[in-house]
């Protein structure tokens, strides 16, 4: 009896591979803001500087929604709408490209690069650097300083000394200056509130004896206060200046301040309510009780009109109030058009002077020395910080700080376990001038130049 027939099974059919996975779409492109500002164009004053020489570069944008006056700018990292900007050539002989933004209301921005330009191997014979300071306890009083700084020829060598005779100042606002010392003080109250930043370009050429001035300039971009308050609150805003800046006790323990009230609407302003807090020495911070004053019996008038306003004397009479660590004045009132206005202004009690067994020891010499010359030199029993920087400013430190240095070079070094027992004391007060060298903040300042022009 025949068997089964054997066959062979079918070869297993071949394994498909996956179906290949669709690749994912394209994100759209990042669609621009529409409320950005739009860059109109970018100056630049110069196509090749030297190393160190100053470029201005210029930017003009608009909005789209007609938002023009929160428009504010960075340039190369410096604020301002028009700012000179110092280059120097990098180690491998290329730069960065500096960048513009330009913002806009609720600070949407807009970027772009700065048009290149060449920065050549040479640097000017001197440059004029200028810093500025606002003055404490102000909100638009600037201190501005310049200085020289020499730089040597191709060769090293050292060229003619320039002898400054005078120094012809331009502070952007229409205002100028021409003082004999290298410092100036300058005041930007009665700038213009029509937008939120005032841009600004203050210069300075310093002239010496029948040679070319020195030219030096800097950006300055400031808050305008009346503007934010009434653009962004619908409030006009009382401004205030206190004269003197800081508060003085008299021999008759009454503390006596000139109050200036102004704003800056071209109507009258209306107060109709003033408002007094006793702030307590014990907690000078917290809740104070209000008392409601008649605010003719407080200013001498309730009308504020356009320009300088009111001025009238403000006392904290700290004999009758001992406990009283300032007083607190808030007004209340409209323009002629229903805005409302609002301002403030306090009379504090001065701290209590120094004396020896309540004060802090002064540890560093050079610091100690200016100290007991700044008495002298002022007739006073105590001096501030800012005494001590407008006398450094004006060189009558400059023989003290000689003879110090000159102390500290003769004196042998100490070991290196002797210097980190020892700490080096506290410097005091910056010194007169820019803080640091050129190159710093403006530029690098690390290795040599390659001997090559870098294009920006």
């Amino acid at each position: 009896m025949p068997g089964p027939t054997l066959t062979e099974a079918p070869p297993a059919p071949a394994p498909q591979p996956p179906p290949l996975a669709e690749a994912p779409p394209e994100p759209p492109p990042a669609q621009a803001d529409p409320k950005a500002p739009v860059i109109d164009e970018v100056l630049v004053e110069k196509r090749e500087v030297c190393e160190g020489e100053e470029n201005l570069i210029t930017i003009r944008a608009h909005t789209p929604d007609g938002t023009d006056g929160y428009l504010h700018y960075v340039i190369g990292g410096r604020l301002g709408q028009r700012v000179p900007v110092r280059s120097w050539i990098a180690d491998d002989g290329e730069e960065p490209a500096l960048e513009a933004v330009v913002f806009g209301k609720d600070n949407v921005s807009t970027k772009v690069e700065v048009p290149a330009f060449t920065v050549k191997p040479c640097k000017p014979a001197r440059m004029a650097l200028i810093t500025s300071q606002l003055k404490a306890n102000t909100w638009s009083e600037f201190d501005f300083e310049v200085k020289l700084v020499e730089n040597p020829g191709p060769d090293g060598s050292q060229g003619k000394p320039f002898k400054p005779r005078s120094y012809e100042w331009t502070f952007g606002d229409g205002e100028t200056a021409v003082t004999d010392v290298p410092y100036v003080t300058h005041s930007y109250e009665g700038r213009k509130q029509e937008e939120m930043f005032s841009s600004l370009l203050v210069e300075v050429k310093v002239h010496g004896d029948g040679e070319e001035p020195v030219k030096g300039r800097m950006s300055l971009q400031l808050l305008n206060p009346a503007y934010e308050a009434l653009a962004t609150k619908g409030v006009v805003a009382l401004m205030v200046q206190l004269t003197p800046r800081f508060p003085e006790l008299g021999s008759d323990g009454v503390v006596r301040q000139k109050v200036r009230v102004f704003h800056h609407r071209d109507r009258p302003v209306f107060i109709h309510n003033a408002v007094l807090f006793r702030h307590k020495m014990g907690n000078p911070t917290g809740p104070a009780p209000e008392q409601v004053v008649d605010p003719s019996s407080l200013m001498g008038t309730s009308t504020i009109p356009p320009g300088k306003g009111i001025e009238f004397e403000a006392k904290l009479d700290t004999n009758r109030e001992p406990d009283v660590f300032s007083l607190e004045h808030l007004l209340e009132g409209k323009d002629s058009e229903g805005l409302p206005a609002r301002g403030a202004f306090s009379v504090m009690r001065p701290p209590p002077k120094p004396t020896k067994e309540k004060s802090d020891p002064v540890v560093d010499q050079l610091l100690k020395a200016k100290i007991l010359a700044a008495r002298k030199i002022l007739n006073r029993p105590y001096v501030t910080d800012e005494d001590l920087w407008a006398l450094e400013r004006q060189g009558k430190f400059a023989d003290l700080i000689a003879q110090h240095q000159a102390a500290q070079q003769a004196q042998p070094q100490q070991p290196p376990d002797s210097r980190r027992e020892n700490p080096a004391p506290d410097p005091g007060p910056p010194p007169a001038g820019p803080t640091a060298p050129p190159g710093t903040g403006d530029s690098p300042t690390t290795g040599t130049p390659p001997k090559k022009p870098s294009t920006r």
